[in-house]
């Protein structure tokens, strides 16, 4: 009886801080004067194309509610919804877009980008061409049996990328038990898509793969999973497969990454409360606090992590990714807001 005690008393401890009850502060802190640059349909994910250009995903959300695609300039911090050309004729196109990737192609330098979408009943990636004018030009969609419920991907070649699974359900009810019962299963973790067909490449259990990114080099991956606060660095082999190297516990909810090309270091956007987030149904009104963390590499392994940014809510609600170039932090949110701030200071 005693030792149940014990048990049961450890687990709610290590459950209590799981969900970030015991941080009861969110500092606000920024890398300098921010700018908020739209509202509304948040900004899942932000991928920098050059030319003071970057592209957006917006409208995420459980309920399959057609979104779109922006672009922010940040030469004048506009954003502006994009045309779609030869887009097919579906309700459900662009349905809950997600997280994306773009691949160039090196002989033509023609730009692709591929967009989660969660129409029911499976998932599926649209694939578009990206004019010099930035309307996107429909290629085509690419869907899989394995893909069920997919977070984020990233190209490696034309219609190739590593893929993260999030959960194992589609409906909201289970999504939310599998989230409030911590369910860590094997088959949630990390996919790759050779052209044809997907195939899980990771090995183990996870609990909600979330961010993934490669490095400068492509021969590491890098993979976010968001349940256990944890961050793991895997070696590509010859076949794709992933053979995990290291892994590092960031004690933060870490969502997509974003690979500075240059340094090599990651950005990433974070949910410091768990218990937050997963207020799912709006029940007790939580306002969902922002953080953006720099994770410093040195030959492709983690020497240190540092917090770039934070907020309580007040300025940006339940940030998800975090995209640094030329001195600008650009930073999404689930739903809510997109931030752009002046980075007048970072540590070497």
């Amino acid at each position: 009886m005693l030792v149940a005690l014990v048990v049961g008393l450890q687990y709610f401890i290590e459950y209590r801080d799981w969900m970030g009850v015991s941080r009861r502060v969110t500092f606000r802190t920024a890398p300098g004067p921010c700018t908020t640059v739209s509202e509304g349909g948040g900004s899942e994910d932000v991928k920098y194309i050059g030319n003071n250009i970057a592209l957006i995903t917006t409208g995420f959300n459980l309920e399959s509610d057609v979104g779109a695609m922006k672009a922010l300039d940040l030469t004048t911090n506009k954003v502006v919804t994009l045309n779609m050309t030869n887009a097919p004729d579906r309700p459900d196109f662009m349905a809950s877009p997600h997280g994306m990737t773009t691949w160039r192609d090196p002989d033509t330098d023609q730009l692709f980008v591929y967009v989660i979408t969660h129409p029911v009943p499976e998932d599926k990636i649209e694939v578009f061409e990206v004019s010099k004018s930035l309307t996107l030009q429909y290629v085509k969609t690419i869907t899989d049996p394995n893909f069920i419920f997919m977070n984020s991907l990233v190209a490696v070649g034309k219609d190739k990328f590593y893929i993260t699974r999030f959960w194992r359900f589609r409906q909201k009810a289970y999504i939310v038990a599998e989230w409030y019962a911590r369910l860590k299963s094997s088959g949630v973790g990390v996919m790759y898509y050779d052209g044809h067909r997907a195939r899980e490449v990771t090995t183990g259990s996870y609990l909600m793969t979330n961010g993934i990114n490669v490095s400068p080099d492509k021969s590491m991956v890098y993979v976010a999973e968001f349940g256990a606060y944890k961050l793991h660095g895997f070696r590509r082999e010859s076949t794709n497969n992933l053979v995990k190297v290291w892994t590092v516990d960031v004690e933060t909810g870490v969502d997509n990454i974003d690979v500075d090309p240059d340094t090599g270091d990651l950005w990433i956007g974070c949910h410091p409360h768990m218990y937050k987030i997963m207020d799912f149904y709006n029940f007790f009104g939580f306002v969902n606090p922002s953080q953006v963390i720099r994770v410093k590499m040195r030959d492709q392994m983690v020497s240190s992590v540092e917090q770039i940014y934070s907020d309580d809510g007040h300025e940006l609600v339940g940030s998800t990714t975090a995209t640094y170039v030329n001195g600008k932090l650009i930073i999404g949110t689930v739903s809510a807001q997109t931030v752009v701030c002046d980075v007048k200071y970072l540590s070497p």
